[in-house]
C-alpha cells in the first residue's frame, strides 16, 4: 500500500487529479495488493492525460521521471516536496521487472482491459489508444486512395490560377497533392498563403469533378472565431480569381467542428459517426493544430472513406488544450520533405510548363523542381503522412529579416544569437525609441508600472470611445455592431499563464480598473467589458473560445452582451443573465487566442521561469500580431530560456 500511499499524498499537494487516484484505487481493490505498481502506473497515464499526452512514454519515465511528469509542479510548496515520495522515487519503487508484470496483467491488453501496452515504449487508457488506432487506420485508407487525374490537364488549370510556373511554388505544390490524394496536410506559419492555396484548391477541385453535380465542400475549423476567419478570408480571396472559376464556389460558409458533426445534448457523442455519416465529398479544416486526438477520431469516424480530407495549420503552434499533437505528428520533419521519388516526378510534372519541360531553359527547369535533398528512397515506407503533406515556406505577411516575421523565425528555431542581440538593443532604448521594425520590447519590473498602464489605456481606448458614443452615426445597430467586432481585434493582450501577478486573471483586474476606475470589478456585467466564453453552451449555440462584448443599445434598454451569428453578417444581442461561463478578455492565455489575429499583440511573459513557458508558446502568442507586437517582461533572460525549451507530446501517430 506505500505506493497508494504516496499517490495520495500528491494528490492532498494538489500535485496529482482526484480523477487519476480514483483510478489506482479502483484497479488496487479489483486486482489486489500484488498489482500496486500496475496501478500507479493507470495513474500516471492519466496524470499524463491531463497535461495533454495520449498515453505514457515508458522510456522518458525511466529515463527522467521528474520532467517527464512535472512532479512536482511549479506550484508546489517548500514543505510539500518534503513532505512527499518524489518521482524518481516512485518510479524505482515500481521495480525492475514492472514492464513484463504490466504484459502479464488481466488490466493490460486484455478483451476491454483499461490498459494497453505497446511494445515496451507506451502505455495507453483503452479509450484513446482505441482513437490513435482509429485515426491512423482510417488516414492509412484514404492515403490509399489516388485520384485518376490527367497531369497536363491539371497543369493548365494550375496556370490559371497560379500563373505559369517560373520558380517552385509551394502554393501551387499543395493544389497539385490535395487533388490527387484522399488525405492533404497543408502546413505553414502565418502569411505563407494558406487560404491564397485554399481557395485556388476548391476551385480546382470543382473544376476537375468526376460528374457534372459540384462537389459538396464543407469547410470547418475548431472554434467559431477561426471559423469566421477561415470564411472571411476565402470570400476576400475569391474576389482574386478569375470569373470562370470563382463562378464555381457558391457555398462558402465555415462552421466549428461541432456544428459539423452535430452535437447533441448531454452526450459526448456526435449526430454524425460511423453509422451515421457526414454527406460531403470534401473536408477542409483550418486550425488543425487545435484538434485533439478524440475530436480527430471522430471526425474520421464520421467522413465516409470516399470524402477527402483536407487539414491546414501551423504545425508549429502550440497543440491542443486536449491531448494529443495531432498535427505536429502528422507533419514531423516535413523541412525535410522526404519524398518518393516517384511522387516527386509527378508533382515536377505539375509544375513545368511546356516550354520548359521540352527543355529550352535546363536552369530554369531545375529552379522549379523539387530539391534532391527533397527527395528520400525511403521516403514511403518511413515517412508515409509526408507523401501527402506540403509545408507551405515563404511568408507575404511578414519580412523573414526583420521584425514579427524574424522574431518568430527565430524563435520557432530555437537560434538565440540575433534574439539576445536584439534583447540586449530594445533593453538599451527608451520606451519612445524601443520599437525595431514592428516588434518593440516593454521592460517593466512590476505589473503596476506607469508605463505597462498606460499601453494598457491607449490600446482600448478607441473600443472605450465606440462603446461610449453608442450607434449614433451609424446606419443602424447592425453597423455600430459590426464596427465593435472589429475593434475588438486591433488590440489584444496575452499572457503565458492564467495565474499570478503576470497572468490573465491579475492583468484582467488591472485592466478592468485602469480603463473603467473602481466602480466595476472584472466579474461583473459593466458595459464595455469584454467576454470570452469558457465553455461550450449548447443551448446558446455558443462555444468555447467565442468573443463577445456587454453594450448598451439604447438608454431605456438593459445591456446585451453582442455576439457574431454563425450566418455571414449576423449579429446576436444575449441578455448577459442567460451567460453561465464567461470570463473577461481585456486579456487571454496564448492558448485561447489561438485562431486569432490581432492588429497589435501584446504578449505577456511572467516575472518568473516555469515549464509552460517554452518557444511553441512565444511563437504562437507573437504569430497572432499581424502588425505590430509588443513583448512585456520583467526578465528579457526568460524569452532566452524558454526558446530553448520544446513541448514534446507523446503519441504513436508518427
Amino acid at each position: 500500500m506505500q505506493l497508494i500511499a504516496n499517490l495520495r499524498g500528491w494528490y492532498e499537494q494538489g500535485w496529482l487529479r482526484a480523477i487519476d487516484l480514483s483510478l489506482a484505487e479502483y484497479l488496487y481493490s479489483k486486482l489486489g495488493a500484488d498489482a500496486e505498481a500496475v496501478a500507479v502506473l493507470a495513474a500516471l497515464v492519466s496524470h499524463q492525460l491531463g497535461h495533454g499526452h495520449p498515453c505514457l512514454e515508458l522510456n522518458e519515465l525511466w529515463q527522467d521521471p521528474e520532467a517527464t511528469l512535472q512532479i512536482p509542479p511549479e506550484h508546489a510548496s517548500y514543505s510539500s516536496v518534503h513532505l512527499c515520495a518524489s518521482a524518481t522515487e516512485m518510479v524505482a519503487a515500481l521495480g525492475p521487472a514492472i514492464v513484463e508484470q504490466l504484459a502479464q496483467s488481466t488490466a493490460v491488453n486484455t478483451l476491454n482491459s483499461p490498459l494497453v501496452l505497446q511494445g515496451q515504449e507506451r502505455l495507453y487508457l483503452r479509450r484513446y489508444w482505441d482513437y490513435e488506432q482509429q485515426i491512423k487506420q482510417d488516414l492509412a485508407l484514404r492515403m490509399a486512395q489516388q485520384e485518376p487525374i490527367a497531369t497536363d490537364a491539371l497543369r493548365e488549370t494550375l496556370d490559371d490560377l497560379f500563373g505559369v510556373a517560373t520558380t517552385l511554388s509551394w502554393q501551387r505544390l499543395a493544389c497539385a497533392m490535395a487533388v490527387r490524394s484522399g488525405f492533404t496536410v497543408i502546413t505553414g506559419g502565418p502569411g505563407t498563403g494558406k487560404t491564397y492555396t485554399v481557395v485556388r484548391l476548391l476551385a480546382t477541385l470543382q473544376k476537375h469533378r468526376a460528374d457534372a453535380e459540384p462537389l459538396r465542400i464543407r469547410l470547418a475549423a475548431p472554434t467559431g472565431k477561426a471559423a469566421k476567419r477561415m470564411e472571411d478570408s476565402i470570400n476576400e480571396e475569391l474576389k482574386r480569381l478569375p470569373t470562370e472559376y470563382s463562378d464555381l464556389l457558391t457555398e462558402n460558409q465555415a462552421v466549428t467542428l461541432h456544428r459539423l458533426l452535430g452535437t447533441q445534448s448531454r452526450s459526448r457523442a456526435f449526430r454524425h459517426h460511423a453509422n451515421n455519416p457526414l454527406l460531403a465529398d470534401v473536408v477542409i479544416i483550418d486550425e488543425a493544430s487545435m484538434v485533439d486526438i478524440e475530436m480527430m477520431a471522430a471526425i474520421t469516424a464520421a467522413l465516409p472513406t470516399t470524402t477527402k480530407l483536407i487539414l491546414l495549420g501551423d504545425k508549429d503552434q502550440l497543440a491542443s488544450v486536449e491531448a494529443g499533437a495531432v498535427l505536429g505528428q502528422l507533419c514531423d520533419e516535413a523541412e525535410q520533405g522526404h519524398y518518393a521519388a516517384n511522387l516527386a516526378q509527378w508533382l515536377n510534372a505539375t509544375l513545368t510548363s511546356p516550354a520548359v519541360s521540352r527543355g529550352d531553359d535546363v536552369g530554369a527547369q531545375e529552379s522549379i523542381m523539387l530539391a534532391d535533398d527533397l527527395i528520400d528512397a525511403e521516403g514511403a515506407s518511413q515517412w508515409p503522412y509526408l507523401q501527402h503533406t506540403v509545408m507551405l515556406r515563404e511568408s507575404r505577411r511578414f519580412k523573414a529579416d526583420e521584425g514579427i516575421g524574424k522574431l518568430a523565425t527565430e524563435i520557432n528555431q530555437q537560434r538565440t544569437a540575433w534574439l539576445r542581440e536584439w534583447l540586449t538593443r530594445a533593453e538599451a532604448l527608451t520606451r519612445e525609441d524601443a520599437k525595431l521594425a514592428n516588434i518593440q520590447l516593454l521592460q517593466v519590473s512590476k505589473n503596476s508600472a506607469a508605463s505597462f498602464k498606460a499601453l494598457v489605456q491607449q490600446g482600448y481606448q478607441p473600443l472605450q470611445q465606440l462603446v461610449s458614443a453608442g450607434a449614433e452615426g451609424f446606419h443602424d445597430d447592425a453597423a455600430w455592431g459590426e464596427a465593435l467586432l472589429e475593434q475588438l481585434e486591433q488590440f489584444q493582450m496575452l499572457a503565458a499563464l492564467r495565474r499570478g501577478d503576470w497572468g490573465m486573471q491579475r492583468l484582467n483586474e488591472l485592466a478592468t480598473l485602469w480603463l473603467n476606475g473602481d466602480r466595476v470589478t472584472s466579474e461583473q456585467w459593466f458595459v464595455g467589458r469584454p467576454v470570452m466564453i469558457t465553455q461550450n453552451d449548447y443551448s446558446l449555440d455558443l462555444r468555447n473560445g467565442d468573443i463577445g462584448i456587454v453594450v448598451q443599445r439604447r438608454p431605456d434598454e438593459p445591456p446585451r452582451v453582442l455576439f457574431r451569428g454563425h450566418k455571414k453578417g449576423s449579429l446576436r444581442w444575449l441578455l448577459p443573465s442567460r451567460l453561465t461561463h464567461v470570463e473577461t478578455a481585456y486579456v487571454m492565455t496564448i492558448h485561447k487566442s489561438q485562431g486569432s489575429e490581432f492588429t497589435h499583440t501584446v504578449v505577456v511573459v511572467p516575472e518568473h521561469d516555469t515549464p509552460l513557458l517554452t518557444k511553441e508558446l512565444l511563437y504562437t502568442g507573437i504569430t497572432r500580431a499581424r502588425k505590430q507586437l509588443t513583448l512585456v517582461c520583467a526578465n528579457p533572460r526568460l524569452v532566452l530560456q524558454a526558446t530553448q525549451r520544446r513541448i514534446l507530446r507523446g503519441g504513436g501517430l508518427t
